[in-house]
């Protein structure tokens, strides 16, 4: 089986996209590029979620819808106090718990309502359709450290994008070497170059074609811009649970 060869880069071009450096990963994501790390779980791709254009590129990735909206992560509680000031003190004390317990080794994210106590608004490409942003206080000390080096006058918050690493209908990269592989195969992908008798057998419409081909070339465009941020997760076997915080209802 054929398989992608990394170790045959040269060494400058390895050091150019990898590192273990979150203040490095903190430049490369304040410079509109997308960013691939570790998480509890599995691994996760993120950008600068105030940077419109680095956000549509990975929602390219992703074949998200914008309405959807995207998880953002940060280091600490108290950046997120505006946030949280909105609910009752036992909704809150639930949220908190979750987060500094981490029961059953699983990463909880919870979807907090907008603030008008928030000193930098949340931007509507994060948000998507909702009056809320999903927000998770992320264990890794390695994506902490990261968070922390994106805090600024802009992103007070720390936050960063979080949407597990893979391309549309695979399953998450749960290493360095599988994330990089999924966006090698990607700019190897060569959509314009079908044979003649493929395109005249094909049974989708010129129209559905050039979307399909639309898409491949967003994706290989996008992960030009990909970066790495090398390290393991943390082993959680559960994926990250989704919660409401208004209701405490579990959505995924």
């Amino acid at each position: 089986m054929k398989t992608d060869d990394f170790s045959a880069e040269p060494v400058s071009a390895v050091e150019h996209i990898v590192t273990s450096s979150p203040n490095k990963a903190a430049q490369w994501l304040n410079s509109g590029k997308l960013l691939a790390y570790p998480t509890e779980s599995v691994w996760g791709i993120g950008c600068d979620p105030f940077n419109q254009s680095a956000v549509k590129q990975l929602l390219g990735i992703k074949q998200r819808p914008i309405d959807k909206g995207m998880i953002v992560v940060t280091d600490h509680i108290d950046r997120i106090a505006p946030l949280l000031n909105t609910l009752t003190s036992a909704q809150r004390q639930s949220i908190i718990d979750s987060w500094q317990m981490m029961a059953n080794q699983q990463a909880q994210t919870w979807l907090l309502p907008l603030s008008t106590e928030l000193s930098v608004p949340i931007p509507y490409w994060i948000t998507g359709a909702h009056n809320s942003v999903a927000v998770r206080v992320i264990a890794h000390p390695l994506i902490q450290q990261l968070c922390s080096q994106m805090v600024s006058a802009d992103n007070p918050y720390g936050f960063i994008v979080s949407t597990s690493c893979n391309p549309s209908g695979q399953p998450p990269a749960l290493s360095l070497e599988e994330a990089r592989r999924y966006f090698f195969s990607i700019d190897k992908q060569s959509p314009n170059k079908q044979s003649p008798d493929k395109q005249s057998t094909d049974k989708q419409s010129t129209d559905e074609l050039s979307v399909d081909i639309e898409a491949i070339d967003k994706q290989r465009s996008a992960s030009k811009q990909m970066r790495y941020l090398s390290g393991p997760t943390l082993g959680y076997q559960l994926p990250s649970q989704i919660s409401d915080a208004l209701t405490g209802q579990v959505i995924r």
